[in-house]
């Protein structure tokens, strides 16, 4: 009789983090260099002991910490050098934080409104020195006049509850959205139009979809 793997009791070490994501990062068809794959350790080892404190991913285990990394990194092929990009709800760093780690040429916005979240993600950018990625603690409506590139998100739902006109987006901009159900946002998302959806290797269900904002 199969048993579901059972979770170790102490947070996991960098070093064992790094054997999971070399383990796996070829089924995602990616490659990360050394510094890549040692900073995503960290970052995911930082995440375990954090989320014993505080509810920050739910009842994850290591195993799909690390694939929630490496599907995070899939999005980086929809995302040009050197653009401004805002990651919409980071809560535990995903995608926002593997792509600002893979990305060194991109400038990333960690927005999150929850006070904890907000902290771990600060914590995690002072611990590996990010001089790319800057934790915002905010809600969407707040950011004001600042405009991007490019957004990302997941997990966040209800679009047309929070979307609006999509100001902090510039003309044209990109919305890149991880999800299961891409028609179904593009139904969320009249200002947008559904340009790209590349499937996350391994699942016959998750997507990221690209979503052009119209003019």
């Amino acid at each position: 009789m199969s048993r579901e793997p059972v979770e170790p009791a102490a947070p996991l070490p960098p070093d064992r983090f790094e054997e999971i994501l070399r383990r796996k990062a070829p089924d995602f068809a990616i490659d990360p260099g050394p510094a890549e794959f040692t900073a995503l350790s960290v970052f995911l080892a930082e995440l375990d002991r954090w989320r014993r404190k505080t509810n920050l991913t739910g009842a994850l285990s290591t195993d799909e910490l690390a694939e929630h990394a490496l599907e995070a990194l899939v999005g980086s092929e929809l995302i040009a050098n050197g653009e401004r990009v805002i990651d919409i709800g980071s809560g535990a760093g995903f995608p926002g934080l593997p792509l600002a780690i893979g990305r060194a040429d991109l400038f990333m916005t960690l927005l999150e409104p929850r006070g904890k979240r907000a902290a771990f993600l600060r914590h995690v950018v002072r611990t590996l020195g990010l001089k790319n990625a800057s934790p915002l603690e905010a809600r969407i409506e707040e950011v004001g006049g600042q405009t991007f590139a490019i957004a990302t998100t997941r997990a966040v739902g209800g679009f047309s509850s929070w979307i609006g006109p999509a100001r902090f987006l510039e003309a044209h901009g990109l919305l890149l959205a991880w999800t299961t159900d891409a028609e179904g946002v593009a139904r969320e998302l009249p200002g947008f139009e559904l340009e790209r959806s590349i499937p996350v290797p391994g699942s016959s269900r998750r997507r990221i979809a690209a979503f052009r904002k119209r003019s």
